[in-house]
């Protein structure tokens, strides 16, 4: 993926996310003083999104990540496509992406 492309917020996904219908399925773990997440969020806002966010300052948000994700990387968009059954999507241009291309049916 090129430079013009991430600020584009065009994915570089392999693997693509699973799609949901609500942004009840969606968490996004993320840090206060991120720039990465701060795009993140500022997409979400723009579509009119409202997606439940978790700041991995606090521990048990942060123990969630590393157990369920496996990494401490932020921002982190978990996806729950079945009852406990958790997708981690990570990287800012890849979660943008999926926000975008999943946007109406999210609302």
């Amino acid at each position: 993926m090129s430079v013009f492309d991430w600020f584009k917020g065009e994915s570089s996904e392999i693997n693509p996310a699973p799609a949901v219908e609500s942004t009840d399925k969606l968490v996004l773990y993320q840090k206060a003083w991120c720039p990465y997440c701060d795009r993140v969020k500022s997409v979400v806002d723009e579509l009119g999104l409202i997606i439940q966010s978790c700041d991995t300052n606090q521990p048990e948000h942060l123990q969630a990540l590393m157990s369920g994700g496996g990494q401490r990387m932020v921002p982190c968009l978990r996806i729950e496509f079945e009852p406990g059954q958790y997708f981690w999507l990570y990287e800012s241009a890849d979660i943008i992406a999926y926000v975008r291309r999943h946007a109406e049916a999210l609302k």
